[in-house]
């Protein structure tokens, strides 16, 4: 698979990055790599008048599939740290010798009014995605169902496989289709695209030995830890966040594989072998650790089971403990 030269970079210290990090970050780009071939054919057939579509198609969910990733990296900071190292070191706030690593930070600090910028980042995931690790989004345009529809799609994906409705699978996918559809425009392929690069040339800057031993950081997530308490934030669940990522990019890939014939294909939709099945209980998992995590200590005790616990469970976000 090819990679942006920031990937390769990263790619050289490949040891010290989680490997989990690197086979989501390469899945995501798959995934683009997919839904912009396809955006190109459309391209190639001309000006064509197309009827409004009722919900999104594989392409659209494939890049939106990608960005559901990027958007709960964003939230783990790799973005912001790797911002934040390229002004400590302009500013001489951090004073060392980074090597190899300088030419890298240096094109990250000049193509920063090239790339989406934290602002508009964020504000794109909340159209999407509504808030990052939970439905409460107050911001005006904030897709707030989001996560709401992939919470039961999820719930209904797990039920399914374990002898439940198939035809509850298919109509959560197709909300969710239509919701996505409602969300997103003609910028959003453009967008990812911009954003995976993005993320690739943080992880080149964070995961380089020589950025890691300035931080006395031993690992890539270190590196994020140690700039993060720089200016006095709170730890976040990186690996939590990670995975979620990761399980829901899954989900929304499996979806997209389906979505054109997802009404009139017969058959089952979930097979008990599919592996959208784990993604779907990691999703839900990792989700419920994460809203603990927010609530406190104390969630931890009162929060409910999760649906993959227990098969008669709501999918209200109130039983997640948010």
């Amino acid at each position: 698979m090819l990679h942006t030269p920031a990937l390769a970079l990263a790619l050289e210290a490949r040891p010290a990055v989680p490997h989990g990090l690197m086979r989501a970050v390469d899945d995501a780009e798959r995934l683009l790599l997919s839904a912009d071939a396809h955006a190109t054919m459309l391209a190639e057939l001309g000006d064509i008048e197309l009827p409004p579509a009722a919900r999104a198609d594989a392409m659209q969910i494939r890049a939106i599939a990608s960005l559901y990733l990027a958007s709960t990296l964003e939230m783990a900071g790799l973005i912001q740290a790797a911002d934040d190292f390229t002004r400590l070191m302009r500013t001489g706030a951090l004073d060392g010798d980074i090597g190899e690593a300088a030419p890298v930070v240096e094109k990250f600090w000049q193509s920063r009014d090239e790339r989406p910028n934290e602002a508009e980042r964020l504000s794109l995931f909340g159209r999407l995605f509504g808030a990052p690790t939970g439905p409460e989004d107050l911001g005006a345009r904030a897709n707030g169902e989001f996560e709401e529809l992939l919470l039961n799609l999820c719930d209904a994906i797990m039920k399914a496989a374990d002898g439940g409705s198939q035809g509850r699978a298919r109509q959560a996918g197709i909300q969710i289709a239509e919701n996505i559809s409602g969300a997103t425009n003609g910028m959003v392929l453009m967008l990812a695209r911009q954003i995976l690069d993005t993320l690739s040339q943080a992880i080149a800057i964070l995961n380089n030995a020589q950025v890691r031993t300035l931080l006395h950081a031993r690992t890539l997530w270190d590196t994020v830890g140690a700039i993060d308490r720089k200016f006095r934030r709170q730890p976040r669940p990186t690996l939590a966040l990670l995975r979620r990522g990761r399980a829901g990019m899954a989900v929304l890939a499996w979806l997209a594989e389906h979505v054109d014939t997802i009404e009139t294909s017969g058959g089952s939709l979930v097979q008990p072998s599919d592996p959208v099945i784990d993604s779907a209980v990691d999703w839900v998992d990792e989700t419920l650790s994460i809203v603990r995590g927010q609530n406190g200590p104390d969630a931890n005790a009162a929060a409910p089971p999760s649906p993959s616990a227990s098969g008669g469970a709501s999918t209200s976000w109130r039983d997640l403990g948010s």
